[in-house]
């Protein structure tokens, strides 16, 4: 077996170990808790006594027009049907898992010459499936981007209207942004060439926009906004060159008492700190490298039709203009921009081709050594959670006025732990685990999904 045999084998079993690892996590801990998922199989509950009971929960007011951010919640209401609660949503984020095992498996073999494959589809995984986005439990968006990732393994020019309305349609029902994305590169294909499979297929997801945008207005639905903005330009640039660093792979996991794991391991935190840092910054200088070499027209091992590659270059330029002038609020939405990083990265290593190789081959090892860190980490900080005495609740809640800038609500909020960035609070509305579980079913966290109204009173 020769060394890159054994390098193609050692990345494999990586990738395997974490999908491995994550999984048994999610098993054995007391509940699926990560950040905003508890709220997600929360409302599913709601959603699922609609059906069954609706009486018993009249304060809440379902959407009578389609929303995005409505598939994930579908999905968990279904699977609420056939497990309890905790396991519907456990079953969720397995599935997701292994979801995204075979759609970037798909991807690679497109994109990805096989030389070099295991290290691209284990340093994808562990940038996409386990980024920031999957421990926040922004369960919406990640589905949405593996519909993404997905539809860009398939997409050629000859794909049928068919296909391109099953896409469009599972990603408007699944979030808001990445539905601007796929539109948005499918525009750009259509202005380049004419195609009458793109106009017929984007024509059903166009219709359900229309009727959202329709509906939400009659509906005087008010976007959600959280308590925090940007105080000035400065800490907008601030955010906006840090942010893209949250898609490292070291994550800081806050206990219920908002310490973390690595308090008393600095020179672990400081590892991890300094290679998400490192390993964002080599795919972004991959970003700009292949878009230079665009212009020079010297991307020519590329087996791809250039009316794609083309789309996917000016896609790119379109996209990182959004980032950076999309305000922090955008329609309801936080951090619009940040969360059209992955599909640029993912549009850079299609149009790159073996450009990437060298970038992926660059950050391969810090991902794979630092990813398993975080996921054991994630592991030992689940099984914390089935000691008798744990309480996943915290003691005191904190109170952020909303005059508070971006970065003083992070001080605030991480004010227990010694260190303020890459911080994950899991445990956050672990308290729907206990509503639920006692069908005490009081407010919503989130109004931007099927649920879009409480009232205390009507009940």
């Amino acid at each position: 077996m020769t060394t890159k045999q054994l390098h193609s084998l050692w990345f494999n079993i990586s990738l395997l170990a974490l999908i491995f690892l994550t999984a048994v996590s999610l098993i054995i801990a007391k509940a699926p808790y990560m950040h905003d998922f508890a709220e997600w199989v929360y409302q599913a509950q709601i959603i699922k006594m609609f059906i069954v009971d609706p009486a018993a929960v009249s304060q809440f007011t379902m959407a009578g027009y389609p929303v995005p951010n409505s598939l994930a919640s579908a999905i968990l209401t279904g699977l609420s049907f056939l497990f309890t609660p905790v396991w519907a949503g456990k079953v969720f984020l397995i599935l997701m898992l292994l979801a995204w095992y075979r759609v970037i498996s798909l991807f690679t073999a497109r994109f990805v010459d096989e030389q070099w494959r295991a290290a691209a589809r284990l340093v994808l995984y562990a940038s996409i499936a386990l980024a920031t986005f999957f421990w926040y439990g922004f369960i919406s968006y990640q589905l949405a981007l593996l519909l993404l990732c997905w539809f860009f393994a398939s997409y050629r020019e000859d794909t049928k209207a068919f296909v391109i309305a099953a896409f469009a349609v599972g990603i408007f029902f699944s979030h808001a942004i990445i539905f601007l994305v796929f539109g948005l590169f499918l525009g750009v294909r259509l202005l380049l060439k004419w195609n009458w499979s793109v106009v017929v297929g984007l024509l059903p997801a166009t219709f359900l926009a229309l009727w959202f945008l329709a509906g939400r207005h009659l509906a005087n639905v008010e976007p959600q906004r959280i308590d925090a903005s940007w105080n000035g330009l400065r800490e907008m640039l601030i955010y906006k060159a840090g942010y893209p660093a949250m898609l490292g792979p070291f994550k800081n996991y806050l206990q219920s008492d908002g310490t973390s794991l690595f308090e008393n391991h600095p020179w672990l935190y400081w590892l991890g700190f300094v290679t998400n840092f490192a390993v964002v910054a080599a795919l972004g200088l991959l970003v700009l490298v292949v878009f230079w070499k665009y212009l020079r027209k010297d991307l020519l091992d590329s087996d791809e039709a250039s009316l794609l590659r083309n789309s996917w270059a000016i896609s790119i330029v379109l996209l990182i203009i959004f980032y950076v002038f999309a305000p922090y609020h955008f329609f309801g939405v936080v951090n619009a921009g940040g969360r059209i990083i992955v599909p640029v990265l993912l549009m850079a290593m299609m149009l790159g081709g073996n450009l990437a190789r060298l970038f992926v081959k660059i950050v391969v090892w810090p991902v794979a050594l630092i990813s398993l860190l975080t996921v054991s980490s994630y592991y030992y900080l689940m099984l914390q959670t089935r000691h008798v005495d744990f309480s996943p609740v915290a003691k005191s809640s904190i109170s952020i006025k909303t005059s508070d800038s971006v970065l003083d609500f992070n001080e605030k909020l991480y004010a227990a732990t010694r260190y303020k960035y890459f911080n994950y609070r899991v445990f956050a509305f672990a308290g729907r685990f206990e509503q639920i579980e006692s069908k005490r079913f009081r407010g919503l966290a989130f109004r931007h999904a099927m649920l879009i109204k409480y009232d205390a009173k009507a009940k």
